[in-house]
């Protein structure tokens, strides 16, 4: 029954999709611990968290759905299904780094020797319930609640690198550093672009002399002459760069785009650290999809 299956997985997108989890999550330990119940492998409730994403389900709906998932069930395995809540403390135990480190490793299926990165932010919406159910829990207000997700994408391959992500509406420029940081350490970074949001001469000192990669970022207040601009890289990005180069960055706007169609634009986790792990499990979902694209294509 396995060789059918595999003979499936090229002509089944679902199949392959669940094929490249598998083998990007051969990095996690089958166990946590020597005493554990062995009921179940690390992997094998780690890709069915990343399918939680993609399919949009509760914890128990998803249970439900693998029940009529035959072939799932025997690719990943699984001689008998988890209970929702074996999922929910599963996800509650792991961390966030690891999710983080997977993100970043998808990189390595593909054959890129250096990355041309883009960085941008957007938000996502947290779901709490209707006002005036919340009205009634003395918790109402007309503000809305979002995370922040802040990502570094390969604008080549359009897979992402690094992310990072806050409760708290800080400027997008506080990311940078650390963003290219993460990003350099899976992948040597060859170019950077970014929008004026990050537009910072500290941006463009770390990237130019620390990394040893080319800045791209557009000036703020483009009327003020040269002259009276500070920095020494930022009257450089004055006097011109390469409008072709530059415009690489719109990919990272459609990286955003793209996950949040496929996996929504809305936490449903109650508290900070699931509210995060439920965005890098976005992430992770959006990294495999888009390999799965480029397998079809080549």
């Amino acid at each position: 029954q396995k060789e059918a299956i595999k003979m499936f997985i090229e002509n089944s997108t679902y199949l392959l999709f669940i094929n490249i989890a598998m083998e990007i999550v051969s990095l996690i330990k089958p166990y946590s611990s020597r005493y554990s119940k062995k009921t179940f492998t690390q992997q094998q409730l780690f890709i069915l968290l990343i399918l939680r994403q993609k399919l949009k389900l509760s914890y128990r709906e998803l249970i439900e759905d693998m029940k009529t998932r035959t072939e799932v069930l025997v690719l990943l395995g699984l001689n008998r299904l988890p209970r929702p809540t074996t999922l929910s403390k599963f996800a509650k135990r792991i961390k966030t780094s690891l999710i983080e480190n997977l993100i970043g490793s998808c990189i390595k299926l593909t054959r890129r020797k250096k990355t041309d990165l883009g960085i941008d932010a957007t938000g996502y919406h947290i779901e709490d319930g209707s006002y005036h159910y919340r009205e009634r829990l003395g918790k109402a207000s007309k503000t809305r609640k979002n995370l922040k997700l802040s990502i570094a994408v390969d604008t080549n391959k359009q897979l992402i690198l690094a992310s990072k992500v806050r409760k708290s509406k800080a400027h997008d420029n506080q990311d940078f550093i650390s963003l290219v940081k993460k990003s350099n350490r899976v992948k040597q970074v060859r170019r950077i672009v970014a929008d004026k949001a990050y537009d910072a001469e500290k941006n463009h000192e770390f990237v130019v002399d620390e990394i040893g990669a080319e800045c791209i970022i557009p000036p703020r207040n483009e009327e003020v002459p040269i002259h009276r601009t500070k920095g020494e890289y930022r009257k450089k990005m004055k006097r011109g760069y390469s409008k072709r180069k530059y415009h690489q960055r719109s990919k990272v706007e459609t990286v955003n785009f793209v996950m949040k169609r496929l996996f929504g634009a809305v936490i449903y986790a109650k508290n900070w650290i699931m509210q995060k792990k439920e965005l890098l499990f976005k992430c992770l979902a959006y990294n495999i999809h888009r390999l799965v694209k480029m397998r079809i294509s080549s």
